[in-house]
């Protein structure tokens, strides 16, 4: 059976769960290391809102592609979620106006006349419905990455500290800093989700650009601070590097922060 027909939303069917796509080694208690791949390890950006109807079930797609990835299908699924459904009853207490920026950015890179919801991206590039989003994965993954990518993240008085060792071949490369969140579960109030349980992964918690890489070896510690109301045992963390052209992925690499929080 093909991947596409897979990942239907009707016809999905998981494959074996992988732990990462890369296997992360803790270093000593507390403290995980990872290094990314030699092929290009995509972001998968998906637009939602809990104030949006047609959202749940793209919400409850970008989990199960979770579950799948390996190092032979591997991509960083992200779950940004926007703003601008907020006025309508039901404000989504992980939206942000910065993310409702970044869609409109992209949507101007790939000539699209609006912004909508829900709407996946993978590697910059609009990928209408879920089977093209697997074949944008699966086509990423065929491709060598100009960049590669090791860190070392730990926690230290209410921070992520990550050391990070990064070689790079592209001029100008924004390097960003992810933190995500899994295994929520929210009971909506009001507006067009009112009445429904629905569950999140992947949810953007922190989203900065934190350098431009020029080409060459990049070596530097990055700090992170992790907010109050973040549950730490699903929490992960994920490195970028993007195409200062068209924001294609360079490469990604993320991990689970499970152990970083682990007591002991």
């Amino acid at each position: 059976m093909s991947k596409k027909r897979l990942f239907g939303y009707k016809s999905f069917s998981a494959l074996s769960a992988t732990a990462l796509l890369l296997s992360a080694s803790p270093a000593f208690s507390g403290e995980v290391t990872v290094t990314s791949g030699p092929t290009i390890t995509p972001v998968v950006e998906l637009y939602t809102s809990e104030g949006c109807s047609s959202c749940p079930p793209a919400d409850e797609w970008i989990a199960k592609l979770g579950t799948t990835l390996s190092e032979d299908f591997h991509a960083v699924p992200l779950a940004f979620h926007v703003d601008y459904w907020n006025r309508l009853g039901w404000p989504d207490p992980y939206s942000d106006a910065a993310y409702t920026d970044r869609q409109r950015v992209l949507a101007l890179l790939n000539r699209q006349r609006s912004i909508y919801t829900p709407e996946f991206l993978v590697s910059g590039e609009e990928s209408r419905g879920t089977n093209a989003v697997v074949s944008a994965i699966v086509s990423a993954n065929e491709k060598l990455a100009p960049v590669t990518i090791t860190y070392g993240v730990r926690s230290e008085d209410n921070q992520l500290v990550a050391d990070m060792s990064i070689l790079n071949s592209v001029e100008d490369a924004p390097l960003f800093l992810v933190v995500y969140e899994s295994n929520i579960v929210r009971e909506i109030g009001a507006g067009e989700n009112r009445g429904r349980t629905l569950h999140h992964d992947f949810v953007v918690r922190h989203w900065q650009k934190v350098d431009t890489l020029k080409s060459g070896s990049y070596e530097k510690q990055h700090k992170v601070p992790v907010g109050k109301d973040w549950n730490q045992q699903n929490l992960g963390f994920a490195v970028v590097v993007f195409d200062p052209s068209n924001w294609a992925t360079l490469q990604a690499l993320r991990t689970p922060l499970d152990e970083v929080f682990s007591p002991g």
